[in-house]
């Protein structure tokens, strides 16, 4: 019985030795050195007191390093723990006093924060990446159990707080095995992988990982000749990154080798799956739909999508949910459910999307409110709360309409903003926008393209929207992925 990704790993190390298993930048490591660093790096924080079960706050770089310092991690049976680089000194201390750390492990820059920070200033046993030595000793190590927790990320709840999505081994095993079913890995791919999380995938499928040139915090800003000198250099033929990352590599023009592209994380509107179609030559573009709690949840090409001939008032289709996840859609509440079969709601109507399943996240650590608003216990089953709006229709196809929490009323109808924004997206001149509800007034937000000359007139009757009035500014985007509009963010600028 395999316990964690660790082992299968080293597996793939006796499989095949010399094959290379990361790339990055003039920096290559096959199976076989990955495997030994591991083992290495994990007895020498044993020797320095690490031990089962200690959380460890981890800001190192997506880099080879990053890999070997993980893989060591869960190897010991240790947690590790990570704090988007984007956050502030309240968001650091907010999730340190959720997750208390035994240990720091970080780049040399990454001290800076021992500064910022007193919760970070009190992690007494600190560690400096690339200066991590070797133990002579060889500790006995015991395989990390399933139910060990691996991994602690955070993401923001509807309340602002961050929320510790609480990742076991069993968790990270169950997911790469419905992402290995379902991107179906072939073992000689070159995987270009722009997102974290998809390199511990990798390495468990045994295939090359290449991580791009590029800040993950700011995909928007990637220099895209860097990004083609990869793909041709290494002779990447697979990629899995955010929508934000393609697009902007689109933009560049067209790219030639590579056969499948995953992108998710944010929505993928009709115009952007055609920009990558276009400019992917002969490569198939697939669009996951999922969460930090749930991926994947659902899945459509960009073919699939444009040639869907529904109105744009049906929402965002992003395919069907996949065979290893359990849909229900439930009366849309700010609240947590109290009895889940009174609230679910027929096919055809709108509500939150709930899922249940094997790869669904099943609890938050030292998160109880988050644990009581987001997860339903039901027949001895955990049901996640997505916070996505959205209905699925006769042919059990999922449509999104945006997030529960930005709906408002309007005219006594339910507004969901995802058909209003997919209708501005058509408009040429408008690089984004939605619409919000500030007071009693209806505001539609629009980003011009820097050359664009719409008037306020053409806006209004191209959207097909009535509105109190008409903002034109810069839209604040999720500093994850840089492909989300940042509502909140957005509401505190139009109300100033």
């Amino acid at each position: 019985m395999t316990n964690n990704i660790v082992e299968i790993l080293f597996e793939n190390a006796k499989k095949f030795p010399n094959k290379l298993a990361i790339i990055h930048k003039n920096e290559k490591i096959t199976y076989s050195e990955l495997s030994k660093d591991v083992k290495e790096y994990a007895n020498y924080f044993l020797s320095k007191g690490l031990k089962n079960g200690d959380n460890v706050l981890i800001f190192v770089p997506m880099t080879i390093e990053l890999y070997k310092i993980l893989s060591a991690i869960f190897y010991i049976g240790a947690t590790a723990v990570f704090v988007d680089a984007w956050a502030d000194k309240n968001r650091l201390s907010q999730a340190l006093t959720i997750v208390p750390c035994k240990a720091f492990i970080g780049c040399p820059k990454a001290f800076i924060l021992k500064l910022m920070s007193k919760k970070v200033r009190d992690v007494k046993l600190n560690f400096v990446s690339g200066f991590i030595g070797k133990c002579k000793k060889e500790y006995n190590i015991e395989p990390a159990k399933p139910d060990t927790t691996a991994l602690i990320t955070f993401t923001t709840g509807s309340t602002g707080l961050p929320k510790a999505a609480k990742r076991t081994h069993e968790y990270l095993l169950e997911q790469h095995y419905v992402l290995k079913k379902h991107l179906n890995p072939e073992i000689n791919d070159v995987d270009l992988a722009s997102l974290p999380i998809f390199v511990l995938h990798n390495l468990a499928c045994g295939t090359t990982s290449v991580i791009p040139d590029f800040n993950p915090q700011k995909p928007a800003d990637i220099n895209p000749e860097k990004i083609i000198k990869d793909i041709e250099k290494n002779n990447i033929n697979t990629s899995v990154g955010s929508p934000r990352f393609y697009e902007k590599l689109a933009e560049y023009g067209e790219i030639n080798g590579l056969e499948r592209i995953f992108t998710g994380g944010a929505p993928v509107f009709p115009k952007s799956a055609k920009l990558l179609q276009e400019k992917f030559k002969n490569c198939n573009v697939e669009i996951v739909y999922g969460s930090t709690e749930a991926e994947p949840i659902a899945s459509i090409s960009t073919r699939e999508l444009l040639d869907f001939k529904g109105e744009v008032k049906d929402g965002l289709f992003v395919g069907k949910p996949i065979d290893d996840i359990n849909v229900k859609i439930i009366r849309p509440s700010d609240e947590p459910v109290q009895n889940f079969e009174e609230s679910w709601l027929p096919q055809g109507e709108i509500g939150e999307i709930c899922v249940e399943g094997k790869h669904v996240l099943k609890e938050y650590y030292n998160s109880e409110k988050a644990q009581n608003f987001a997860k339903i216990r039901y027949n001895g089953q955990i049901w996640h709360r997505t916070g996505d709006a959205g209905y699925i229709d006769k042919d059990d196809n999922l449509f999104l309409m945006g997030r529960v929490k930005n709906r408002f009323e309007y005219n006594g109808k339910e507004i969901y903003v995802f058909p209003i924004e997919n209708a501005l997206l058509e408009i040429d001149e408008i690089e984004i926008g939605t619409v919000m509800k500030i007071g009693n007034k209806i505001v539609l937000a629009i980003e011009l393209k820097p050359s664009s000359k719409i008037n306020e007139f053409e806006t209004a009757k191209l959207s097909g929207f009535e509105y109190d009035r008409i903002e034109f500014l810069k839209i604040p985007r999720d500093p994850r992925h840089n492909s989300k509009i940042d509502y909140d963010k957005l509401a505190k600028l139009i109300k100033e």
